[in-house]
């Protein structure tokens, strides 16, 4: 690659990077929330009979809350195995960059 091409494609990845980061810091938050929940609605349910209908309502949201968790997870888990490899694309564009420069460089010496 030239090095103009490498620098887009590095300004381009660099802006998917912070993308990526910001979409697992929304997840993160989001995740914190969903346990803050779930933690109400356990505190709710302590104080009812457990054959009490609220309390299988209750439950329900808490499972419901649950799997919600775990779709967090898994899309947290998509955003990081992106940003692993927007790095190492990062990091073979800024050798490609350093490479073209040298390059220039050399040739007028």
């Amino acid at each position: 690659m030239g090095l103009i091409t490498s620098t887009f494609r590095m300004m381009y990845l660099t802006s998917y990077r912070y993308t990526l980061e910001s979409k697992i810091q929304w997840i993160s938050t989001a995740k914190m929330e969903l346990s803050a929940s779930a933690g109400e609605i356990l505190a709710l349910g302590n104080d009812l009979d457990p054959d009490n209908p609220a309390v299988k309502q209750l439950e329900a949201r808490r499972d419901k809350l649950d799997v919600l968790e775990k779709k967090l997870d898994m899309q947290m888990q998509e955003y990081q195995t992106r940003l692993n490899m927007v790095e190492h694309e990062l990091d073979a564009c800024k050798g490609a960059v350093d490479k073209a420069i040298e390059r220039s460089f050399s040739y007028q010496l």
